[in-house]
């Protein structure tokens, strides 16, 4: 006779008028649960075994039976198949360890399950945000410049969880990134080294953020940053800078249409920012500043006694304006450089010595057209930072010191070419204004150019050096 069950128990009249289901327990023999059967009013029903907790066999209507493993955990019931039952095939002995162990492992099965989803869930797309948030010290220009490093080439693999991007992706990345783009005239621009770098940089970032931000009671959820594989094999780009200058040769026509581009009138009657952009492009030449910093300059910034520009610390208020590195630094001018100040306060009506038409600072793409009048003459592409290499340039053939060199030009460096003694060193600003005003000399050796026309008639009304701050004050890197 096959073995059926009371489900419902009458003889508990209560219960039973409550609908309780009680559960069916037996003594697991392959007779037992071969003949098993299922109630004519259910679809299925599970069985548990007397001996073993947890272990249970659903039988269908169909007659199927499949061994199961039934744990509740944190108030839902986890089932484990275990395989179905053949009366000739299975071991109840084995089968009875194997729903010990499950029973015994399944919490943490489960923890482990949810840790793994929870992981699938930490997106590049995601990580990257949690990052920006987390951020706060980071300056404007930094968000910027991140938020649009991730736009331009990582935010196509936003979706991607962070556990599924391999080394073989990170290389496949480094590559396509690389790869030129193709300009409006159909042809290849160049390799995009550079950017390519600084994008899987930032992918580095993001996951070394990710593994520690999501890591659980010292467990890392994400434990691998396939980043690390660029170091291993060496497949980083060679950041070499460009080796540009304007030729010596070419100074006269330089400093010649900077001074002639300012003085031309307009042919419409509009106003423009001629005059605030040859300033900004001779004051580049003469100190060798960056191109992004030149902009930065405001008003107040200007130290007349020493003819210097103090560029402030940083702090959450002056982000915007303050130099690379973010410390205070005095760029100590030498005239020609100080004139070019005193000029183009003269035609700034906002707070910065460079501004621009109906604009408070001088744009990028000011500079950037105004060398591409020059460009004409000259017959030679200039982009911004030639002028900070030439300077630089200038200033080894004026025979300064590499020490001075890197004052004049706000340049500590970094990695193993830095000499460690520059880290002892200061430098008076009277010495500092030698050094300046040495490459001064040389740029007018060679351009043969009028320093008074450079200097657009302003030197003989200059302020008068305060010759004691010059020779108490100091500068290091």
């Amino acid at each position: 006779m096959p073995v059926r069950f009371p489900w419902r128990f009458p003889w508990f009249p209560r219960l039973h008028a409550m609908g309780v289901v009680m559960t069916a327990r037996i003594q697991f023999t392959k007779d037992a649960i071969d003949k098993l059967k299922c109630p004519d009013d259910k679809s299925d029903v599970l069985v548990y075994d007397l001996d073993e907790k947890g272990l249970a066999v659903r039988v269908t209507k169909a007659g199927a039976k499949t061994f199961f493993v039934v744990r509740k955990i944190g108030g839902k019931v986890h089932r484990v198949n275990l395989g179905a039952f053949d009366k000739e095939k299975t071991k109840l002995i084995p089968l009875r360890l194997k729903a010990k162990q499950t029973f015994a492992g399944l919490e943490d099965a489960i923890a482990a399950e949810k840790t793994k989803t929870e992981t699938e869930l930490v997106t590049l797309g995601s990580a990257f945000k949690g990052m920006m948030s987390a951020k706060s010290k980071i300056t404007a220009v930094t968000v910027a410049d991140y938020e649009k490093t991730y736009k331009n080439y990582l935010q196509k693999y936003e979706d991607r969880p962070l556990v599924s991007i391999s080394n073989e992706d990170v290389i496949a990345m480094h590559y396509e990134f690389s790869e030129p783009l193709i300009k409006s005239n159909g042809k290849p621009g160049a390799r995009r080294e550079r950017s390519a770098n600084k994008a899987i940089v930032l992918l580095g970032s993001i996951y070394r953020f990710a593994i520690v931000i999501h890591a659980k009671q010292g467990k890392r959820r994400i434990d691998h940053n396939p980043v690390d594989i660029m170091k291993t094999l060496k497949l980083w780009n060679k950041n070499n800078r460009s080796k540009i200058r304007v030729n010596p040769s070419e100074l006269p026509d330089l400093i010649r249409e900077c001074l002639r581009i300012a003085n031309t009138q307009p042919m419409r009657d509009v106003p423009t920012s001629f005059q605030c952009v040859s300033a900004a492009v001779l004051f580049m030449l003469f100190t060798g500043v960056r191109p992004g910093e030149v902009s930065k300059i405001k008003k107040e910034y200007v130290h007349h006694p020493t003819r210097s520009i103090i560029f402030p610390e940083r702090n959450a208020d002056n982000e915007l304006d303050t130099l690379k590195n973010g410390k205070e630094f005095h760029l100590v001018l030498n005239d020609t450089a100080y004139c070019q100040l005193v000029y183009a306060m003269k035609h700034s009506d906002s707070e910065y010595v460079f501004s621009g038409v109906q604009k408070p600072r001088l744009g990028e793409s000011n500079v950037r057209d105004f060398l591409m009048r020059i460009e004409k003459k000259i017959g030679k592409h200039l982009p911004r930072k030639i002028l900070r290499a030439s300077f630089i340039s200038l200033a080894e053939a004026a025979d300064i010191g590499a020490f001075q060199i890197k004052i004049l030009c706000n340049h500590d460096g970094q990695g193993q070419t830095v000499d460690v003694t520059d880290g002892y060193k200061t430098a008076y600003l009277n010495e500092v204004r030698s050094s300046a005003t040495k490459v001064e000399s040389k740029i007018y050796e060679l351009s043969g150019a009028s320093q008074k026309e450079v200097c657009r008639e302003l030197l003989d009304s200059l302020v008068k050096l305060d010759e004691k701050e010059l020779h108490s004050k100091f500068v290091s890197l």
